[in-house]
């Protein structure tokens, strides 16, 4: 089984939302990989943010037991995939000691050439509809990235 983590800032919102669909996915797949997510700027044991939690609950998934973790204090040797929101916060995985190689940045798929958004939007503050957006990023985004797995 390969362990991938899920990135993003406060690990309360997309990364949790990103292990969830992520790990739906690889289940129905019957593919041998395995998600958690953490945080680059968080404190252990927050729980994930309500629209995040009802957001998921719309697709059949559960994160309302989820607890933040905070990055640099998870053994990164246990992971065999780093996967982030943004270019910064892949830049910091790597500060971390993690090679390039083994970090990606999570990418919902062009719809037209004029979507110059990099990476997925971080939903926090933002209301249910937000929150189911950047869901259906991550689950267009994670479709993509597991065709290169």
């Amino acid at each position: 089984m390969k362990n991938v983590l899920f990135i993003c800032t406060g690990n309360t919102c997309r990364s949790p939302m990103a292990q969830a669909i992520f790990n739906k996915i690889c289940a129905d797949k019957n593919l041998d990989f395995q998600a958690s997510s953490a945080g680059v700027a968080t404190i252990d044991g927050l729980s994930a943010k309500k629209h995040a939690v009802d957001a998921m609950a719309l697709l059949g998934l559960d994160i309302s037991e989820h607890k933040t973790r905070f990055l640099p204090n998870l053994k990164l040797n246990d992971y065999d995939l780093f996967v982030t929101m943004n270019f910064d916060q892949a830049t910091l995985v790597e500060s971390l000691g993690v090679p390039a190689k083994m970090v990606k940045v999570l990418q919902k798929p062009q719809k037209d050439k004029y979507d110059l958004q990099v990476g997925i939007a971080d939903p926090y503050g933002g209301d249910l509809n937000t929150y189911k957006k950047c869901a259906q990023d991550l689950t267009d985004a994670i479709n993509e990235l597991i065709k290169t797995l």
